[in-house]
């Protein structure tokens, strides 16, 4: 049975055109951990064969930082001489350079992790006492440090780090600064030589990685969402389409000295009319989820669903008209998905096994189909952060197992689509993303469509000003379409609404409102009121903060570790306000996340802690998608479904509570009996003797946006 991996390498625009300042490291970051050993560990497999996709906007940001010495804000704070950073410098070291997994990056470090501990348990300005320049400089060593592979922490200027651990020089700290900018001088030329020899295939996405049949025509939304709220002006501009598919191919062939014959197009995003314009630069094959497969199919009379003798999308396929057909593969999402969200937490000889296992099975339900592919697609970055030694454990562990399995072969696209005569074609491609097979991430929220608005109008505006008897320079005139190019990647607006969560929302909320107020600088226009203000209305009470990373506590009521509950959202009751007895303030903070398992809540009292008693109860009320309430009290908790019957007995078997110092809980996700993302909103009520002594908050609920089994929420940069 054929195999075809497509790893999608893709950082969002982080630079600001006008000032040329990145406002955040990621390119970089990953640049020293991601992009370059994933290739070399290939070398260890001359068998196995891999597709790697990559954005050229990602690309360009990695040419600047090696020809161009492009800075960022860690960059510029890391370089800095510990002994010269300012007071404020010094605070916003101790709060930013931490942003690491902190089970894989951050813990297995002595050194870092007592930095970690430091910093995260003093006000910032009391750090400013305790925190020695030594201090700083083995920070600003260590917060570099992680990000290097483990592939590449054995050359001289990571080896020094890793070997002594801490009192670094700061000749060492510049060596490894460099060293970071090294390896990323290196990527390109390395995936040009094992793509000559063939065991690799890069494809690109478009070059800004934008939506593109929402770019050919944001009516396309609706082919899969028929009552959609798209926005006010319609955008129709299959040209930018053609603008940003061109530039990919014309790049691919200055980096590669060949034409372009594969393209994820971004976020596996396709539809009927993106076909010709890949056409025109000789696409040879696309990727998309195998949900739009059988919404295809469905559209030209075939199944809707898997049928039940097999997964019948596991083959190449081809699409469009005739003397322009193009292969498209379709992801097995379950198997893609094990890869990213599931094995992290496994041995990488478990996690191999298993998803090799999962091949043969496969294997057997498709009888030894000849013409059989299994596509497993996916970022091929964020996830190894999640995984020991970044993954590469389970890499070799899974290469090693494929590369001696008789009945598995690895293969790559282009050798799939060499001839398409034999190849079944697909009627009619469905307009959808490979999420849910729709665009809904991207358009029809509020927030969504108020970007898409301003891109218009802003677009517009700048045509107009091309078109008058006095254009701005043709110097201006380039820049300022680049600009309008950028803002149309994906980036944007999949921080909008209500799907994703990051902490850096206002910076990514900044940089699509810069790109579009630099064009209208440029065209000596005013720009609209509403790129003046953030463009995010979902409101939050004050004192509430969203979980930011999976947590998986032992339920036992005691303070076991600072860290058992890092990444936990919060809601601070002492800012919160609203209590309806604050004399008599019982809670002081509550916190919650979740993992692919559980719910989990922790209640924190204010000052001394409160004995559970029978007559001591608090309250947990479920609204929203799912409606329920979780009584707790010393002798236990039980949970009431709307349902009630037997479902609420076995869900009361399942919970669990300790309450001791806190309260903690844990509520199997089964119970919500869910597939699909949902948002849960709860609130806490404290109460004595039957008589409710405070509600948080008072006369609302706290949003608890949930993904489906599997996924995450959580951006991973």
């Amino acid at each position: 049975m054929k195999i075809c991996f497509i790893w999608h390498m893709h950082q969002p625009y982080y630079k600001d055109l006008k000032t040329g300042e990145y406002l955040m490291p990621w390119v970089r970051l990953h640049g020293s951990k991601d992009y370059l050993d994933m290739l070399l560990l290939l070398d260890e497999f001359p068998r196995i064969k891999q597709t790697f996709n990559l954005v050229p906007s990602l690309l360009d940001q990695i040419k600047d930082y090696t020809d161009n010495g492009a800075q960022d804000r860690h960059l510029q704070l890391s370089r800095r001489a510990a002994a010269k950073l300012t007071d404020d410098e010094k605070v916003e070291v101790c709060s930013s350079f931490f942003t690491a997994h902190y089970p894989t990056m951050i813990e297995p470090f002595p050194r870092y992790k007592e930095l970690h501990a430091r910093c995260r348990e003093k006000e910032p300005r009391k750090l400013l006492m305790s925190m020695t320049t030594q201090d700083l400089l083995d920070l600003q060593c260590w917060a570099n440090a992680v990000w290097i592979d483990p592939m590449f922490r054995n050359e001289k200027p990571a080896k020094v780090v890793f070997e002594k651990g801490r009192k670094f020089t700061e000749e060492t700290k510049q060596n490894l600064l460099d060293f970071q900018i090294e390896l990323m001088r290196r990527t390109v030329p390395a995936y040009k030589e094992r793509q000559e020899r063939g065991q690799v295939e890069v494809s690109f996405s478009p070059y800004y990685h934008p939506i593109l049949p929402l770019l050919v025509d944001t009516e396309a939304a609706r082919e899969a969402l028929p009552k959609i709220q798209l926005p006010e002006r319609r955008f129709q501009h299959p040209e930018d389409a053609r603008t940003q598919v061109a530039r990919s191919a014309q790049l691919y062939r200055e980096l590669f000295g060949r034409d372009l014959r594969g393209m994820w197009p971004s976020e596996g995003s396709v539809s009927q009319a993106i076909l010709p314009i890949l056409a025109e630069q000789g696409i040879g094959w696309i990727a998309t989820d195998e949900e739009v497969y059988f919404a295809s199919r469905k559209l030209s009379g075939g199944p809707a669903l898997p049928s039940t003798n097999g997964n019948s999308f596991h083959r190449a396929f081809s699409v469009g008209a005739d003397e322009n057909r193009i292969g498209i593969l379709f992801r097995d999402h379950k198997l893609s998905d094990k890869i990213g969200f599931v094995y992290s937490n496994w041995s990488a000889d478990q996690a191999a096994e298993d998803f090799v296992q999962s091949l043969h099975q496969l294997r057997k339900v498709l009888k030894d189909d000849p013409d059989g592919v299994v596509s497993i697609i996916l970022d091929g970055e964020n996830a190894w952060e999640y995984y020991k030694a970044d993954g590469g454990d389970f890499l070799r562990a899974l290469y090693g197992r494929i590369e001696e399995d008789e009945e598995l072969e690895t293969v790559l696209p282009s050798e799939l689509f060499s001839d398409h005569s034999s190849i079944e074609a697909i009627p009619r491609l469905f307009a959808g993303s490979w999420i849910s097979h729709n665009f809904r991430v991207w358009i029809g929220h509020e927030e969504d469509n108020s970007a898409w608005d301003l891109l218009k109008t802003t677009r517009d505006a700048l045509v107009t000003a091309e078109q008058s008897s006095s254009p701005p320079s043709e110097a201006d005139l380039k820049t300022a379409w680049e600009e309008i190019y950028i803002a149309e990647g994906s980036d944007w607006c999949w921080w909008y609404g209500d799907e994703h969560h990051t902490e850096h929302f206002a910076t990514f909320d900044y940089l699509f409102r810069k790109h579009l107020l630099n064009v209208w600088e440029i065209i000596g226009k005013e720009a609209p009121a509403g790129l003046q203000q953030p463009l995010r209305q979902r409101q939050r009470l004050a004192g509430i903060e969203d979980p930011t990373d999976f947590l998986s506590p032992r339920i036992d009521g005691r303070r076991s570790s600072y860290f058992e509950w890092f990444g936990a959202g919060r809601v601070d009751c002492r800012r919160l306000g609203g209590s309806m007895h604050r004399a008599s303030n019982k809670i002081a903070e509550i916190l919650f996340g979740y993992d692919h398992e559980a719910l989990y809540f922790r209640i924190d009292f204010d000052g001394k802690p409160v004995t559970a008693t029978e007559a001591e109860l608090i309250l947990f009320s479920f609204a929203g998608d799912q409606q329920f309430e979780l009584r707790v009290g010393g002798e236990g908790c039980v949970l009431t479904l709307a349902g009630k019957g037997e479902d609420a007995a076995a869900a009361q078997a399942v919970c669990e509570s300790a309450w001791g110092e806190i309260v903690e809980v844990a509520i199997p996700r089964t119970i919500l009996n869910r597939r699909d993302k949902m948002t849960l909103q709860f609130a806490v009520s404290f109460f004595e003797k039957e008589k409710l002594v405070e509600r948080w908050p008072e006369a609302h609920y706290i949003a608890l946006d949930l993904p489906k089994a599997g996924e995450t929420l959580f951006w991973q940069v």
